[in-house]
């Protein structure tokens, strides 16, 4: 009885290798599929998407160290802020890091080299608005779940005129009308702006700064404040680079000083571009206040004395200390000095608690296709709630203004105080 099973099986193993050769290999790309699928419950491939080269790279490097940090203490099992000792965690590799460039165009090509690797189930990025409108569509349409730790676009969930909603992404920051909404009525008391104040608000020519300057102006207005808007292309899109973009911010400080401006509000993803424009004003003889945004949070790149800026997450002090400690020991001390990427941390965390509670209601065996297995990694990554987090407050995906695909809070306010420190302000 042994031997003819033994034979039977013989048959079978040359039955398969000859369907396999006259399908052209069909058949056994077909099984590799379906076993690296499952196989994913025991180790699952996250992606990171963004900026590793130009002016914003230090903001990308920040990031993909966060989550290679969150990897790490992940794999190990250590007690991580809002993580039940009851979750059975899914062990995870760092699959594939994407260098989008805050480029839409690039950003859609890493897109579709995280769904070529099928051994990723979920992504962390794109961080800028711009990259997430290039990219996220390429990774909706093959299910690929994917959390921001920064692209703040109002409508990237929700979708606009000539844009359609990101189905499969999410994040945990606040949208920028929720920044505006914070960081705007903050620095309209702080200098007790009245109303028939001038305004200058400079963007920055991208999607990003465009839509936070659009969130700014309305509650400008809504208090009865005369707003000039201007738009300068930031260094990575400036045709001149760093020098274009100097040349071209000149005549705008110019301008500011020339009308009499009280505040200038200017959202860039460049953290250079805001110091060059600060020295700029203050060289024009300007005295009025300036805001930057998120985007410009670099301690070793824009750390212009009195400035102030709003955030999308907790200063460094803020942030667990065993995890401030563990990061700057492994990244060093001026990565650990900027507190951008640490919401990526949390990011990943989400992802990570979503996969291993399909793997669980899987009972270990995901869907086979690699299409669903990821669908079903999203179905419960929009239902992750974690009742803390290392940024020192909760997060979930509960905001109804953002299509429940981001958190409600987390804005805050830095002064950039003479020593060129960050210090929170609000809340």
């Amino acid at each position: 009885m042994l031997k003819r099973v033994g034979g039977l099986a013989a048959l079978a193993a040359v039955t398969a290798a000859l369907v396999a050769a006259t399908l052209g290999g069909t058949a056994s790309a077909k099984v590799a599929t379906t076993s690296a699928a499952t196989g994913l419950c025991k180790k699952a491939g996250l992606g990171f998407a963004g900026p590793l080269s130009g002016g914003a790279s230090f903001l990308g490097t920040d990031q993909s160290n966060w989550v290679k940090l969150m990897i790490s203490k992940w794999n190990s099992g250590a007690k991580m802020p809002g993580v039940s000792k009851r979750l059975h965690r899914v062990k995870l590799t760092l699959a594939l890091e994407g260098d989008s460039a805050l480029d839409p165009q690039k950003a859609a090509t890493v897109g579709r080299q995280m769904v070529a690797n099928h051994k990723i189930l979920g992504m962390v990025g794109f961080a800028g608005s711009n990259e997430t409108l290039g990219g996220g569509p390429v990774l909706d349409k093959a299910n690929l779940p994917y959390v921001s730790g920064s692209a703040t676009l109002d409508t990237l969930a929700t979708g606009a005129k000539n844009q359609k909603p990101l189905t499969h992404f999410y994040r945990v920051v606040p949208q920028n009308a929720q920044q505006a909404r914070t960081g705007v009525p903050y620095i309209v008391q702080t200098l007790s702006l009245k109303k028939g104040a001038k305004i200058m608000i400079v963007d920055d020519g991208e999607a990003y700064g465009r839509g936070l300057s659009d969130d700014a102006q309305k509650i400008f207005k809504a208090d009865k404040m005369h707003v000039d808007r201007e738009s300068v292309k930031e260094t990575d899109q400036n045709p001149g680079g760093a020098a274009g973009f100097a040349a071209d911010i000149q005549p705008i400080a110019a301008k500011a000083v020339a009308s009499g401006v009280k505040l200038v509000y200017a959202p860039t993803q460049d953290a250079g571009d805001s110091q060059t424009f600060a020295q700029d004003l203050k060289q024009q003889g300007y005295h009025g206040g300036f805001m930057a945004t998120d985007g410009s949070v670099s301690p070793s790149q824009f750390n212009f004395p009195g400035a102030y800026i709003s955030f999308f997450g907790p200063s460094l002090s803020h942030i667990n200390k065993t995890y401030r400690k563990a990061y700057l020991k492994k990244y060093g001390k001026e990565s650990a000095s900027d507190p951008f990427g640490a919401p990526s941390f949390v990011a990943a965390q989400m992802l990570a608690v979503g996969i291993s509670k399909a793997c669980g209601a899987a009972h270990g065996h995901l869907p086979s296709k690699i299409s669903k297995a990821r669908q079903s990694v999203t179905k419960k990554l929009a239902k992750v709630s974690l009742p803390t987090t290392i940024l020192g407050y909760s997060m979930a995906f509960n905001n109804p203004a953002d299509a429940y695909h981001g958190p409600k809070a987390g804005v805050t306010v830095f002064h950039i105080l003479s020593s060129g420190a960050y210090k929170q302000v609000f809340p």
